[in-house]
């Protein structure tokens, strides 16, 4: 990379002193290096305001984890407003090009400069600041090595080799050009992070937007579970996820309390959640989703693919000969709850739904948060029915299927619908269909099913499970066999460089499958 951090760091000091702190001075500094070393890190409040500075970094960069997870999916149908570009056509197209703007990963770079910048210096404040205790440190400097592993696992699942920077830019001096790093020895750094984590972040904190907001222990098992069921080691799942069965499985919410998942969120089940503020940046997740947002003309970012969603449902869950329903799913599907399926404005939704869990104060009527509530819609990174998905790929891949199936079920169980009998998910590809489609009923939309997706596609035997899934349907108009050629060499499951990166950096080069694109 060869951006310019130094500016951004000091932006975000001078940012978080300001906001976190409260002081009526703005911090001087005539130069940013000395910001770094005999400036700023003097003590414990100032270490405290960069923590928080690192976790409004990845804030920012939810819109870039949500793109690059979950649009590509097959949930996915343009909105009906001006937010939904040209770029955002190529995801749902499947047809990406390096001059998307949407690949840049730019932000996520300067998260991770500031969490490097944190990592090395905070010990500075120790010796300066005699209140400021070793233990505390250590805390927060586990939450810095998770969040850098949050954004790394982001960056290695969406382009797979990425630039490893472990270093923080600190001089003008400094040289940042650096080459794409393989994906295993990413992988390997993010673990690395998240042992440093596991042993130093807090068991809980008594707040609760903190106990929900930061990284505690058991976040930090969830980030892992993930992660190893990326590099396909099904038993370190199992190991990662048998303390959050033992804390969550008791405190999954009933039928009728699932959304409350969203509203108010921060639900008993919930393992780590971006936490929006009526003093800090806005949650984006209000805009992407509502068509209603006001004025008659709003528009929104993005809808649901009603056709996929429906078929997917129907094969799953059941029909059902209730009406108002599309699927015995009387919970998760009624109209005003997951989705809003009723198009009753001048049937401007088309054959889209508009994606309501993150959009009301109350389900199954129309009942949208008040504006002064829109911004403050927590973004889910982790709740425990994900760990039982990640529970059940594992222990399929593992061919204990009977297990797998016991994990479906006590999610549908808290959902009303009828449980699966015995062998009824099947085996191999058509197993893993069913999860993917059982996943979207509960996951939809919260950030990651393409992942989940290319996780699945990338073993031997599973491809088929993505291009079927991702050609039928497709929302742009495009026909099964046009989509499914694009999607059939691996190589694209993979996000191209963005070209302005590879202008800035001499050392970063196009993947061979988007030269000449």
């Amino acid at each position: 990379m060869n951006t310019k951090l130094k500016s951004g760091l000091l932006a975000v000091v001078l940012a978080m002193t300001g906001s976190f702190l409260s002081c009526n001075k703005i911090l001087e500094v005539d130069q940013p290096d000395n910001l770094v070393h005999s400036e700023f890190w003097q003590n414990r409040d100032q270490v405290y305001a960069s923590l928080v500075g690192l976790y409004t970094s990845i804030q920012s960069n939810a819109s870039s984890f949500h793109v690059w997870g979950d649009i590509r999916s097959a949930l996915y149908k343009p909105g009906s407003g001006d937010a939904f570009t040209a770029d955002h056509r190529q995801f749902l197209s499947q047809d990406l090009y390096p001059d998307n703007g949407l690949l840049s990963w730019s932000s996520v770079y300067k998260s991770i400069g500031w969490i490097n910048t944190f990592i090395k210096n905070a010990p500075l404040a120790l010796s300066a600041d005699p209140t400021f205790k070793e233990p505390e440190l250590n805390s927060m400097l586990g939450e810095a090595h998770a969040l850098r592993a949050l954004n790394y696992f982001y960056l290695v699942r969406a382009f797979r080799e990425v630039p490893l920077i472990k270093e923080p830019y600190e001089s003008d001096n400094q040289q940042v050009n650096t080459a794409a790093t393989s994906e295993s020895e990413v992988l390997d750094f993010i673990e690395s992070d998240l042992e440093a984590a596991l042993n130093q972040c807090p068991d809980t904190f008594d707040d609760a937007d903190k106990k929900y907001g930061r990284v505690t222990k058991n976040a930090v098992r969830a980030l892992w579970a993930d992660v190893k069921l990326w590099r396909n080691d099904y038993q370190g799942v199992l190991n990662l996820c048998a303390p959050l069965d033992q804390q969550y499985e008791s405190l999954l919410v009933g039928p009728f309390e699932w959304y409350t998942l969203f509203n108010p969120g921060n639900s008993p089940e919930s393992i780590f959640e971006l936490q929006y503020k009526p003093t800090g940046p806005a949650s984006p997740l209000y805009g992407w989703f509502a068509y209603y947002s006001g004025p008659a003309t709003a528009g929104t970012m993005y809808l649901a693919n009603s056709v996929n969603v429906q078929l997917a449902n129907e094969e799953v869950l059941y029909p059902t000969t209730l009406p108002e329903y599309t699927s015995s799913d009387t919970i998760r599907y009624k109209d005003f709850s997951a989705y809003r399926r009723s198009s009753n404005v001048s049937g401007s939704f088309g054959s889209g739904w508009e994606v309501y869990k993150f959009l009301g104060q109350e389900a199954y009527q129309q009942s949208y948060r008040p504006p002064n509530d829109r911004r403050l819609v927590n973004y889910i990174l982790y709740r425990y029915r994900e760990i039982l998905f990640m529970k059940a790929e594992a222990y399929a891949m593992l061919n204990r299927y009977p297990e797998a199936e016991q994990m479906l079920n006590l999610i549908r169980q808290h959902c009303n619908i009828p449980l699966l009998s015995t062998g009824e998910s099947g085996e191999g590809a058509e197993f893993f269909s069913r999860l993917l489609m059982e996943r979207e009923a509960e996951l939809g939309f919260e950030g990651k099913e393409w992942f989940a997706a290319v996780r699945i596609a990338r073993r031997p035997g599973f491809a088929d499970v993505l291009l079927t899934k991702s050609a039928t349907n497709n929302s742009m108009g495009y026909s099964y066999q046009v989509i499914r050629a694009r999607l059939l060499n691996p190589e694209s499951w993979f996000l191209p460089y963005n070209k302005t990166e590879i202008e800035n950096n001499p050392s970063l080069v196009q993947k061979e499958y988007y030269k000449n694109r």
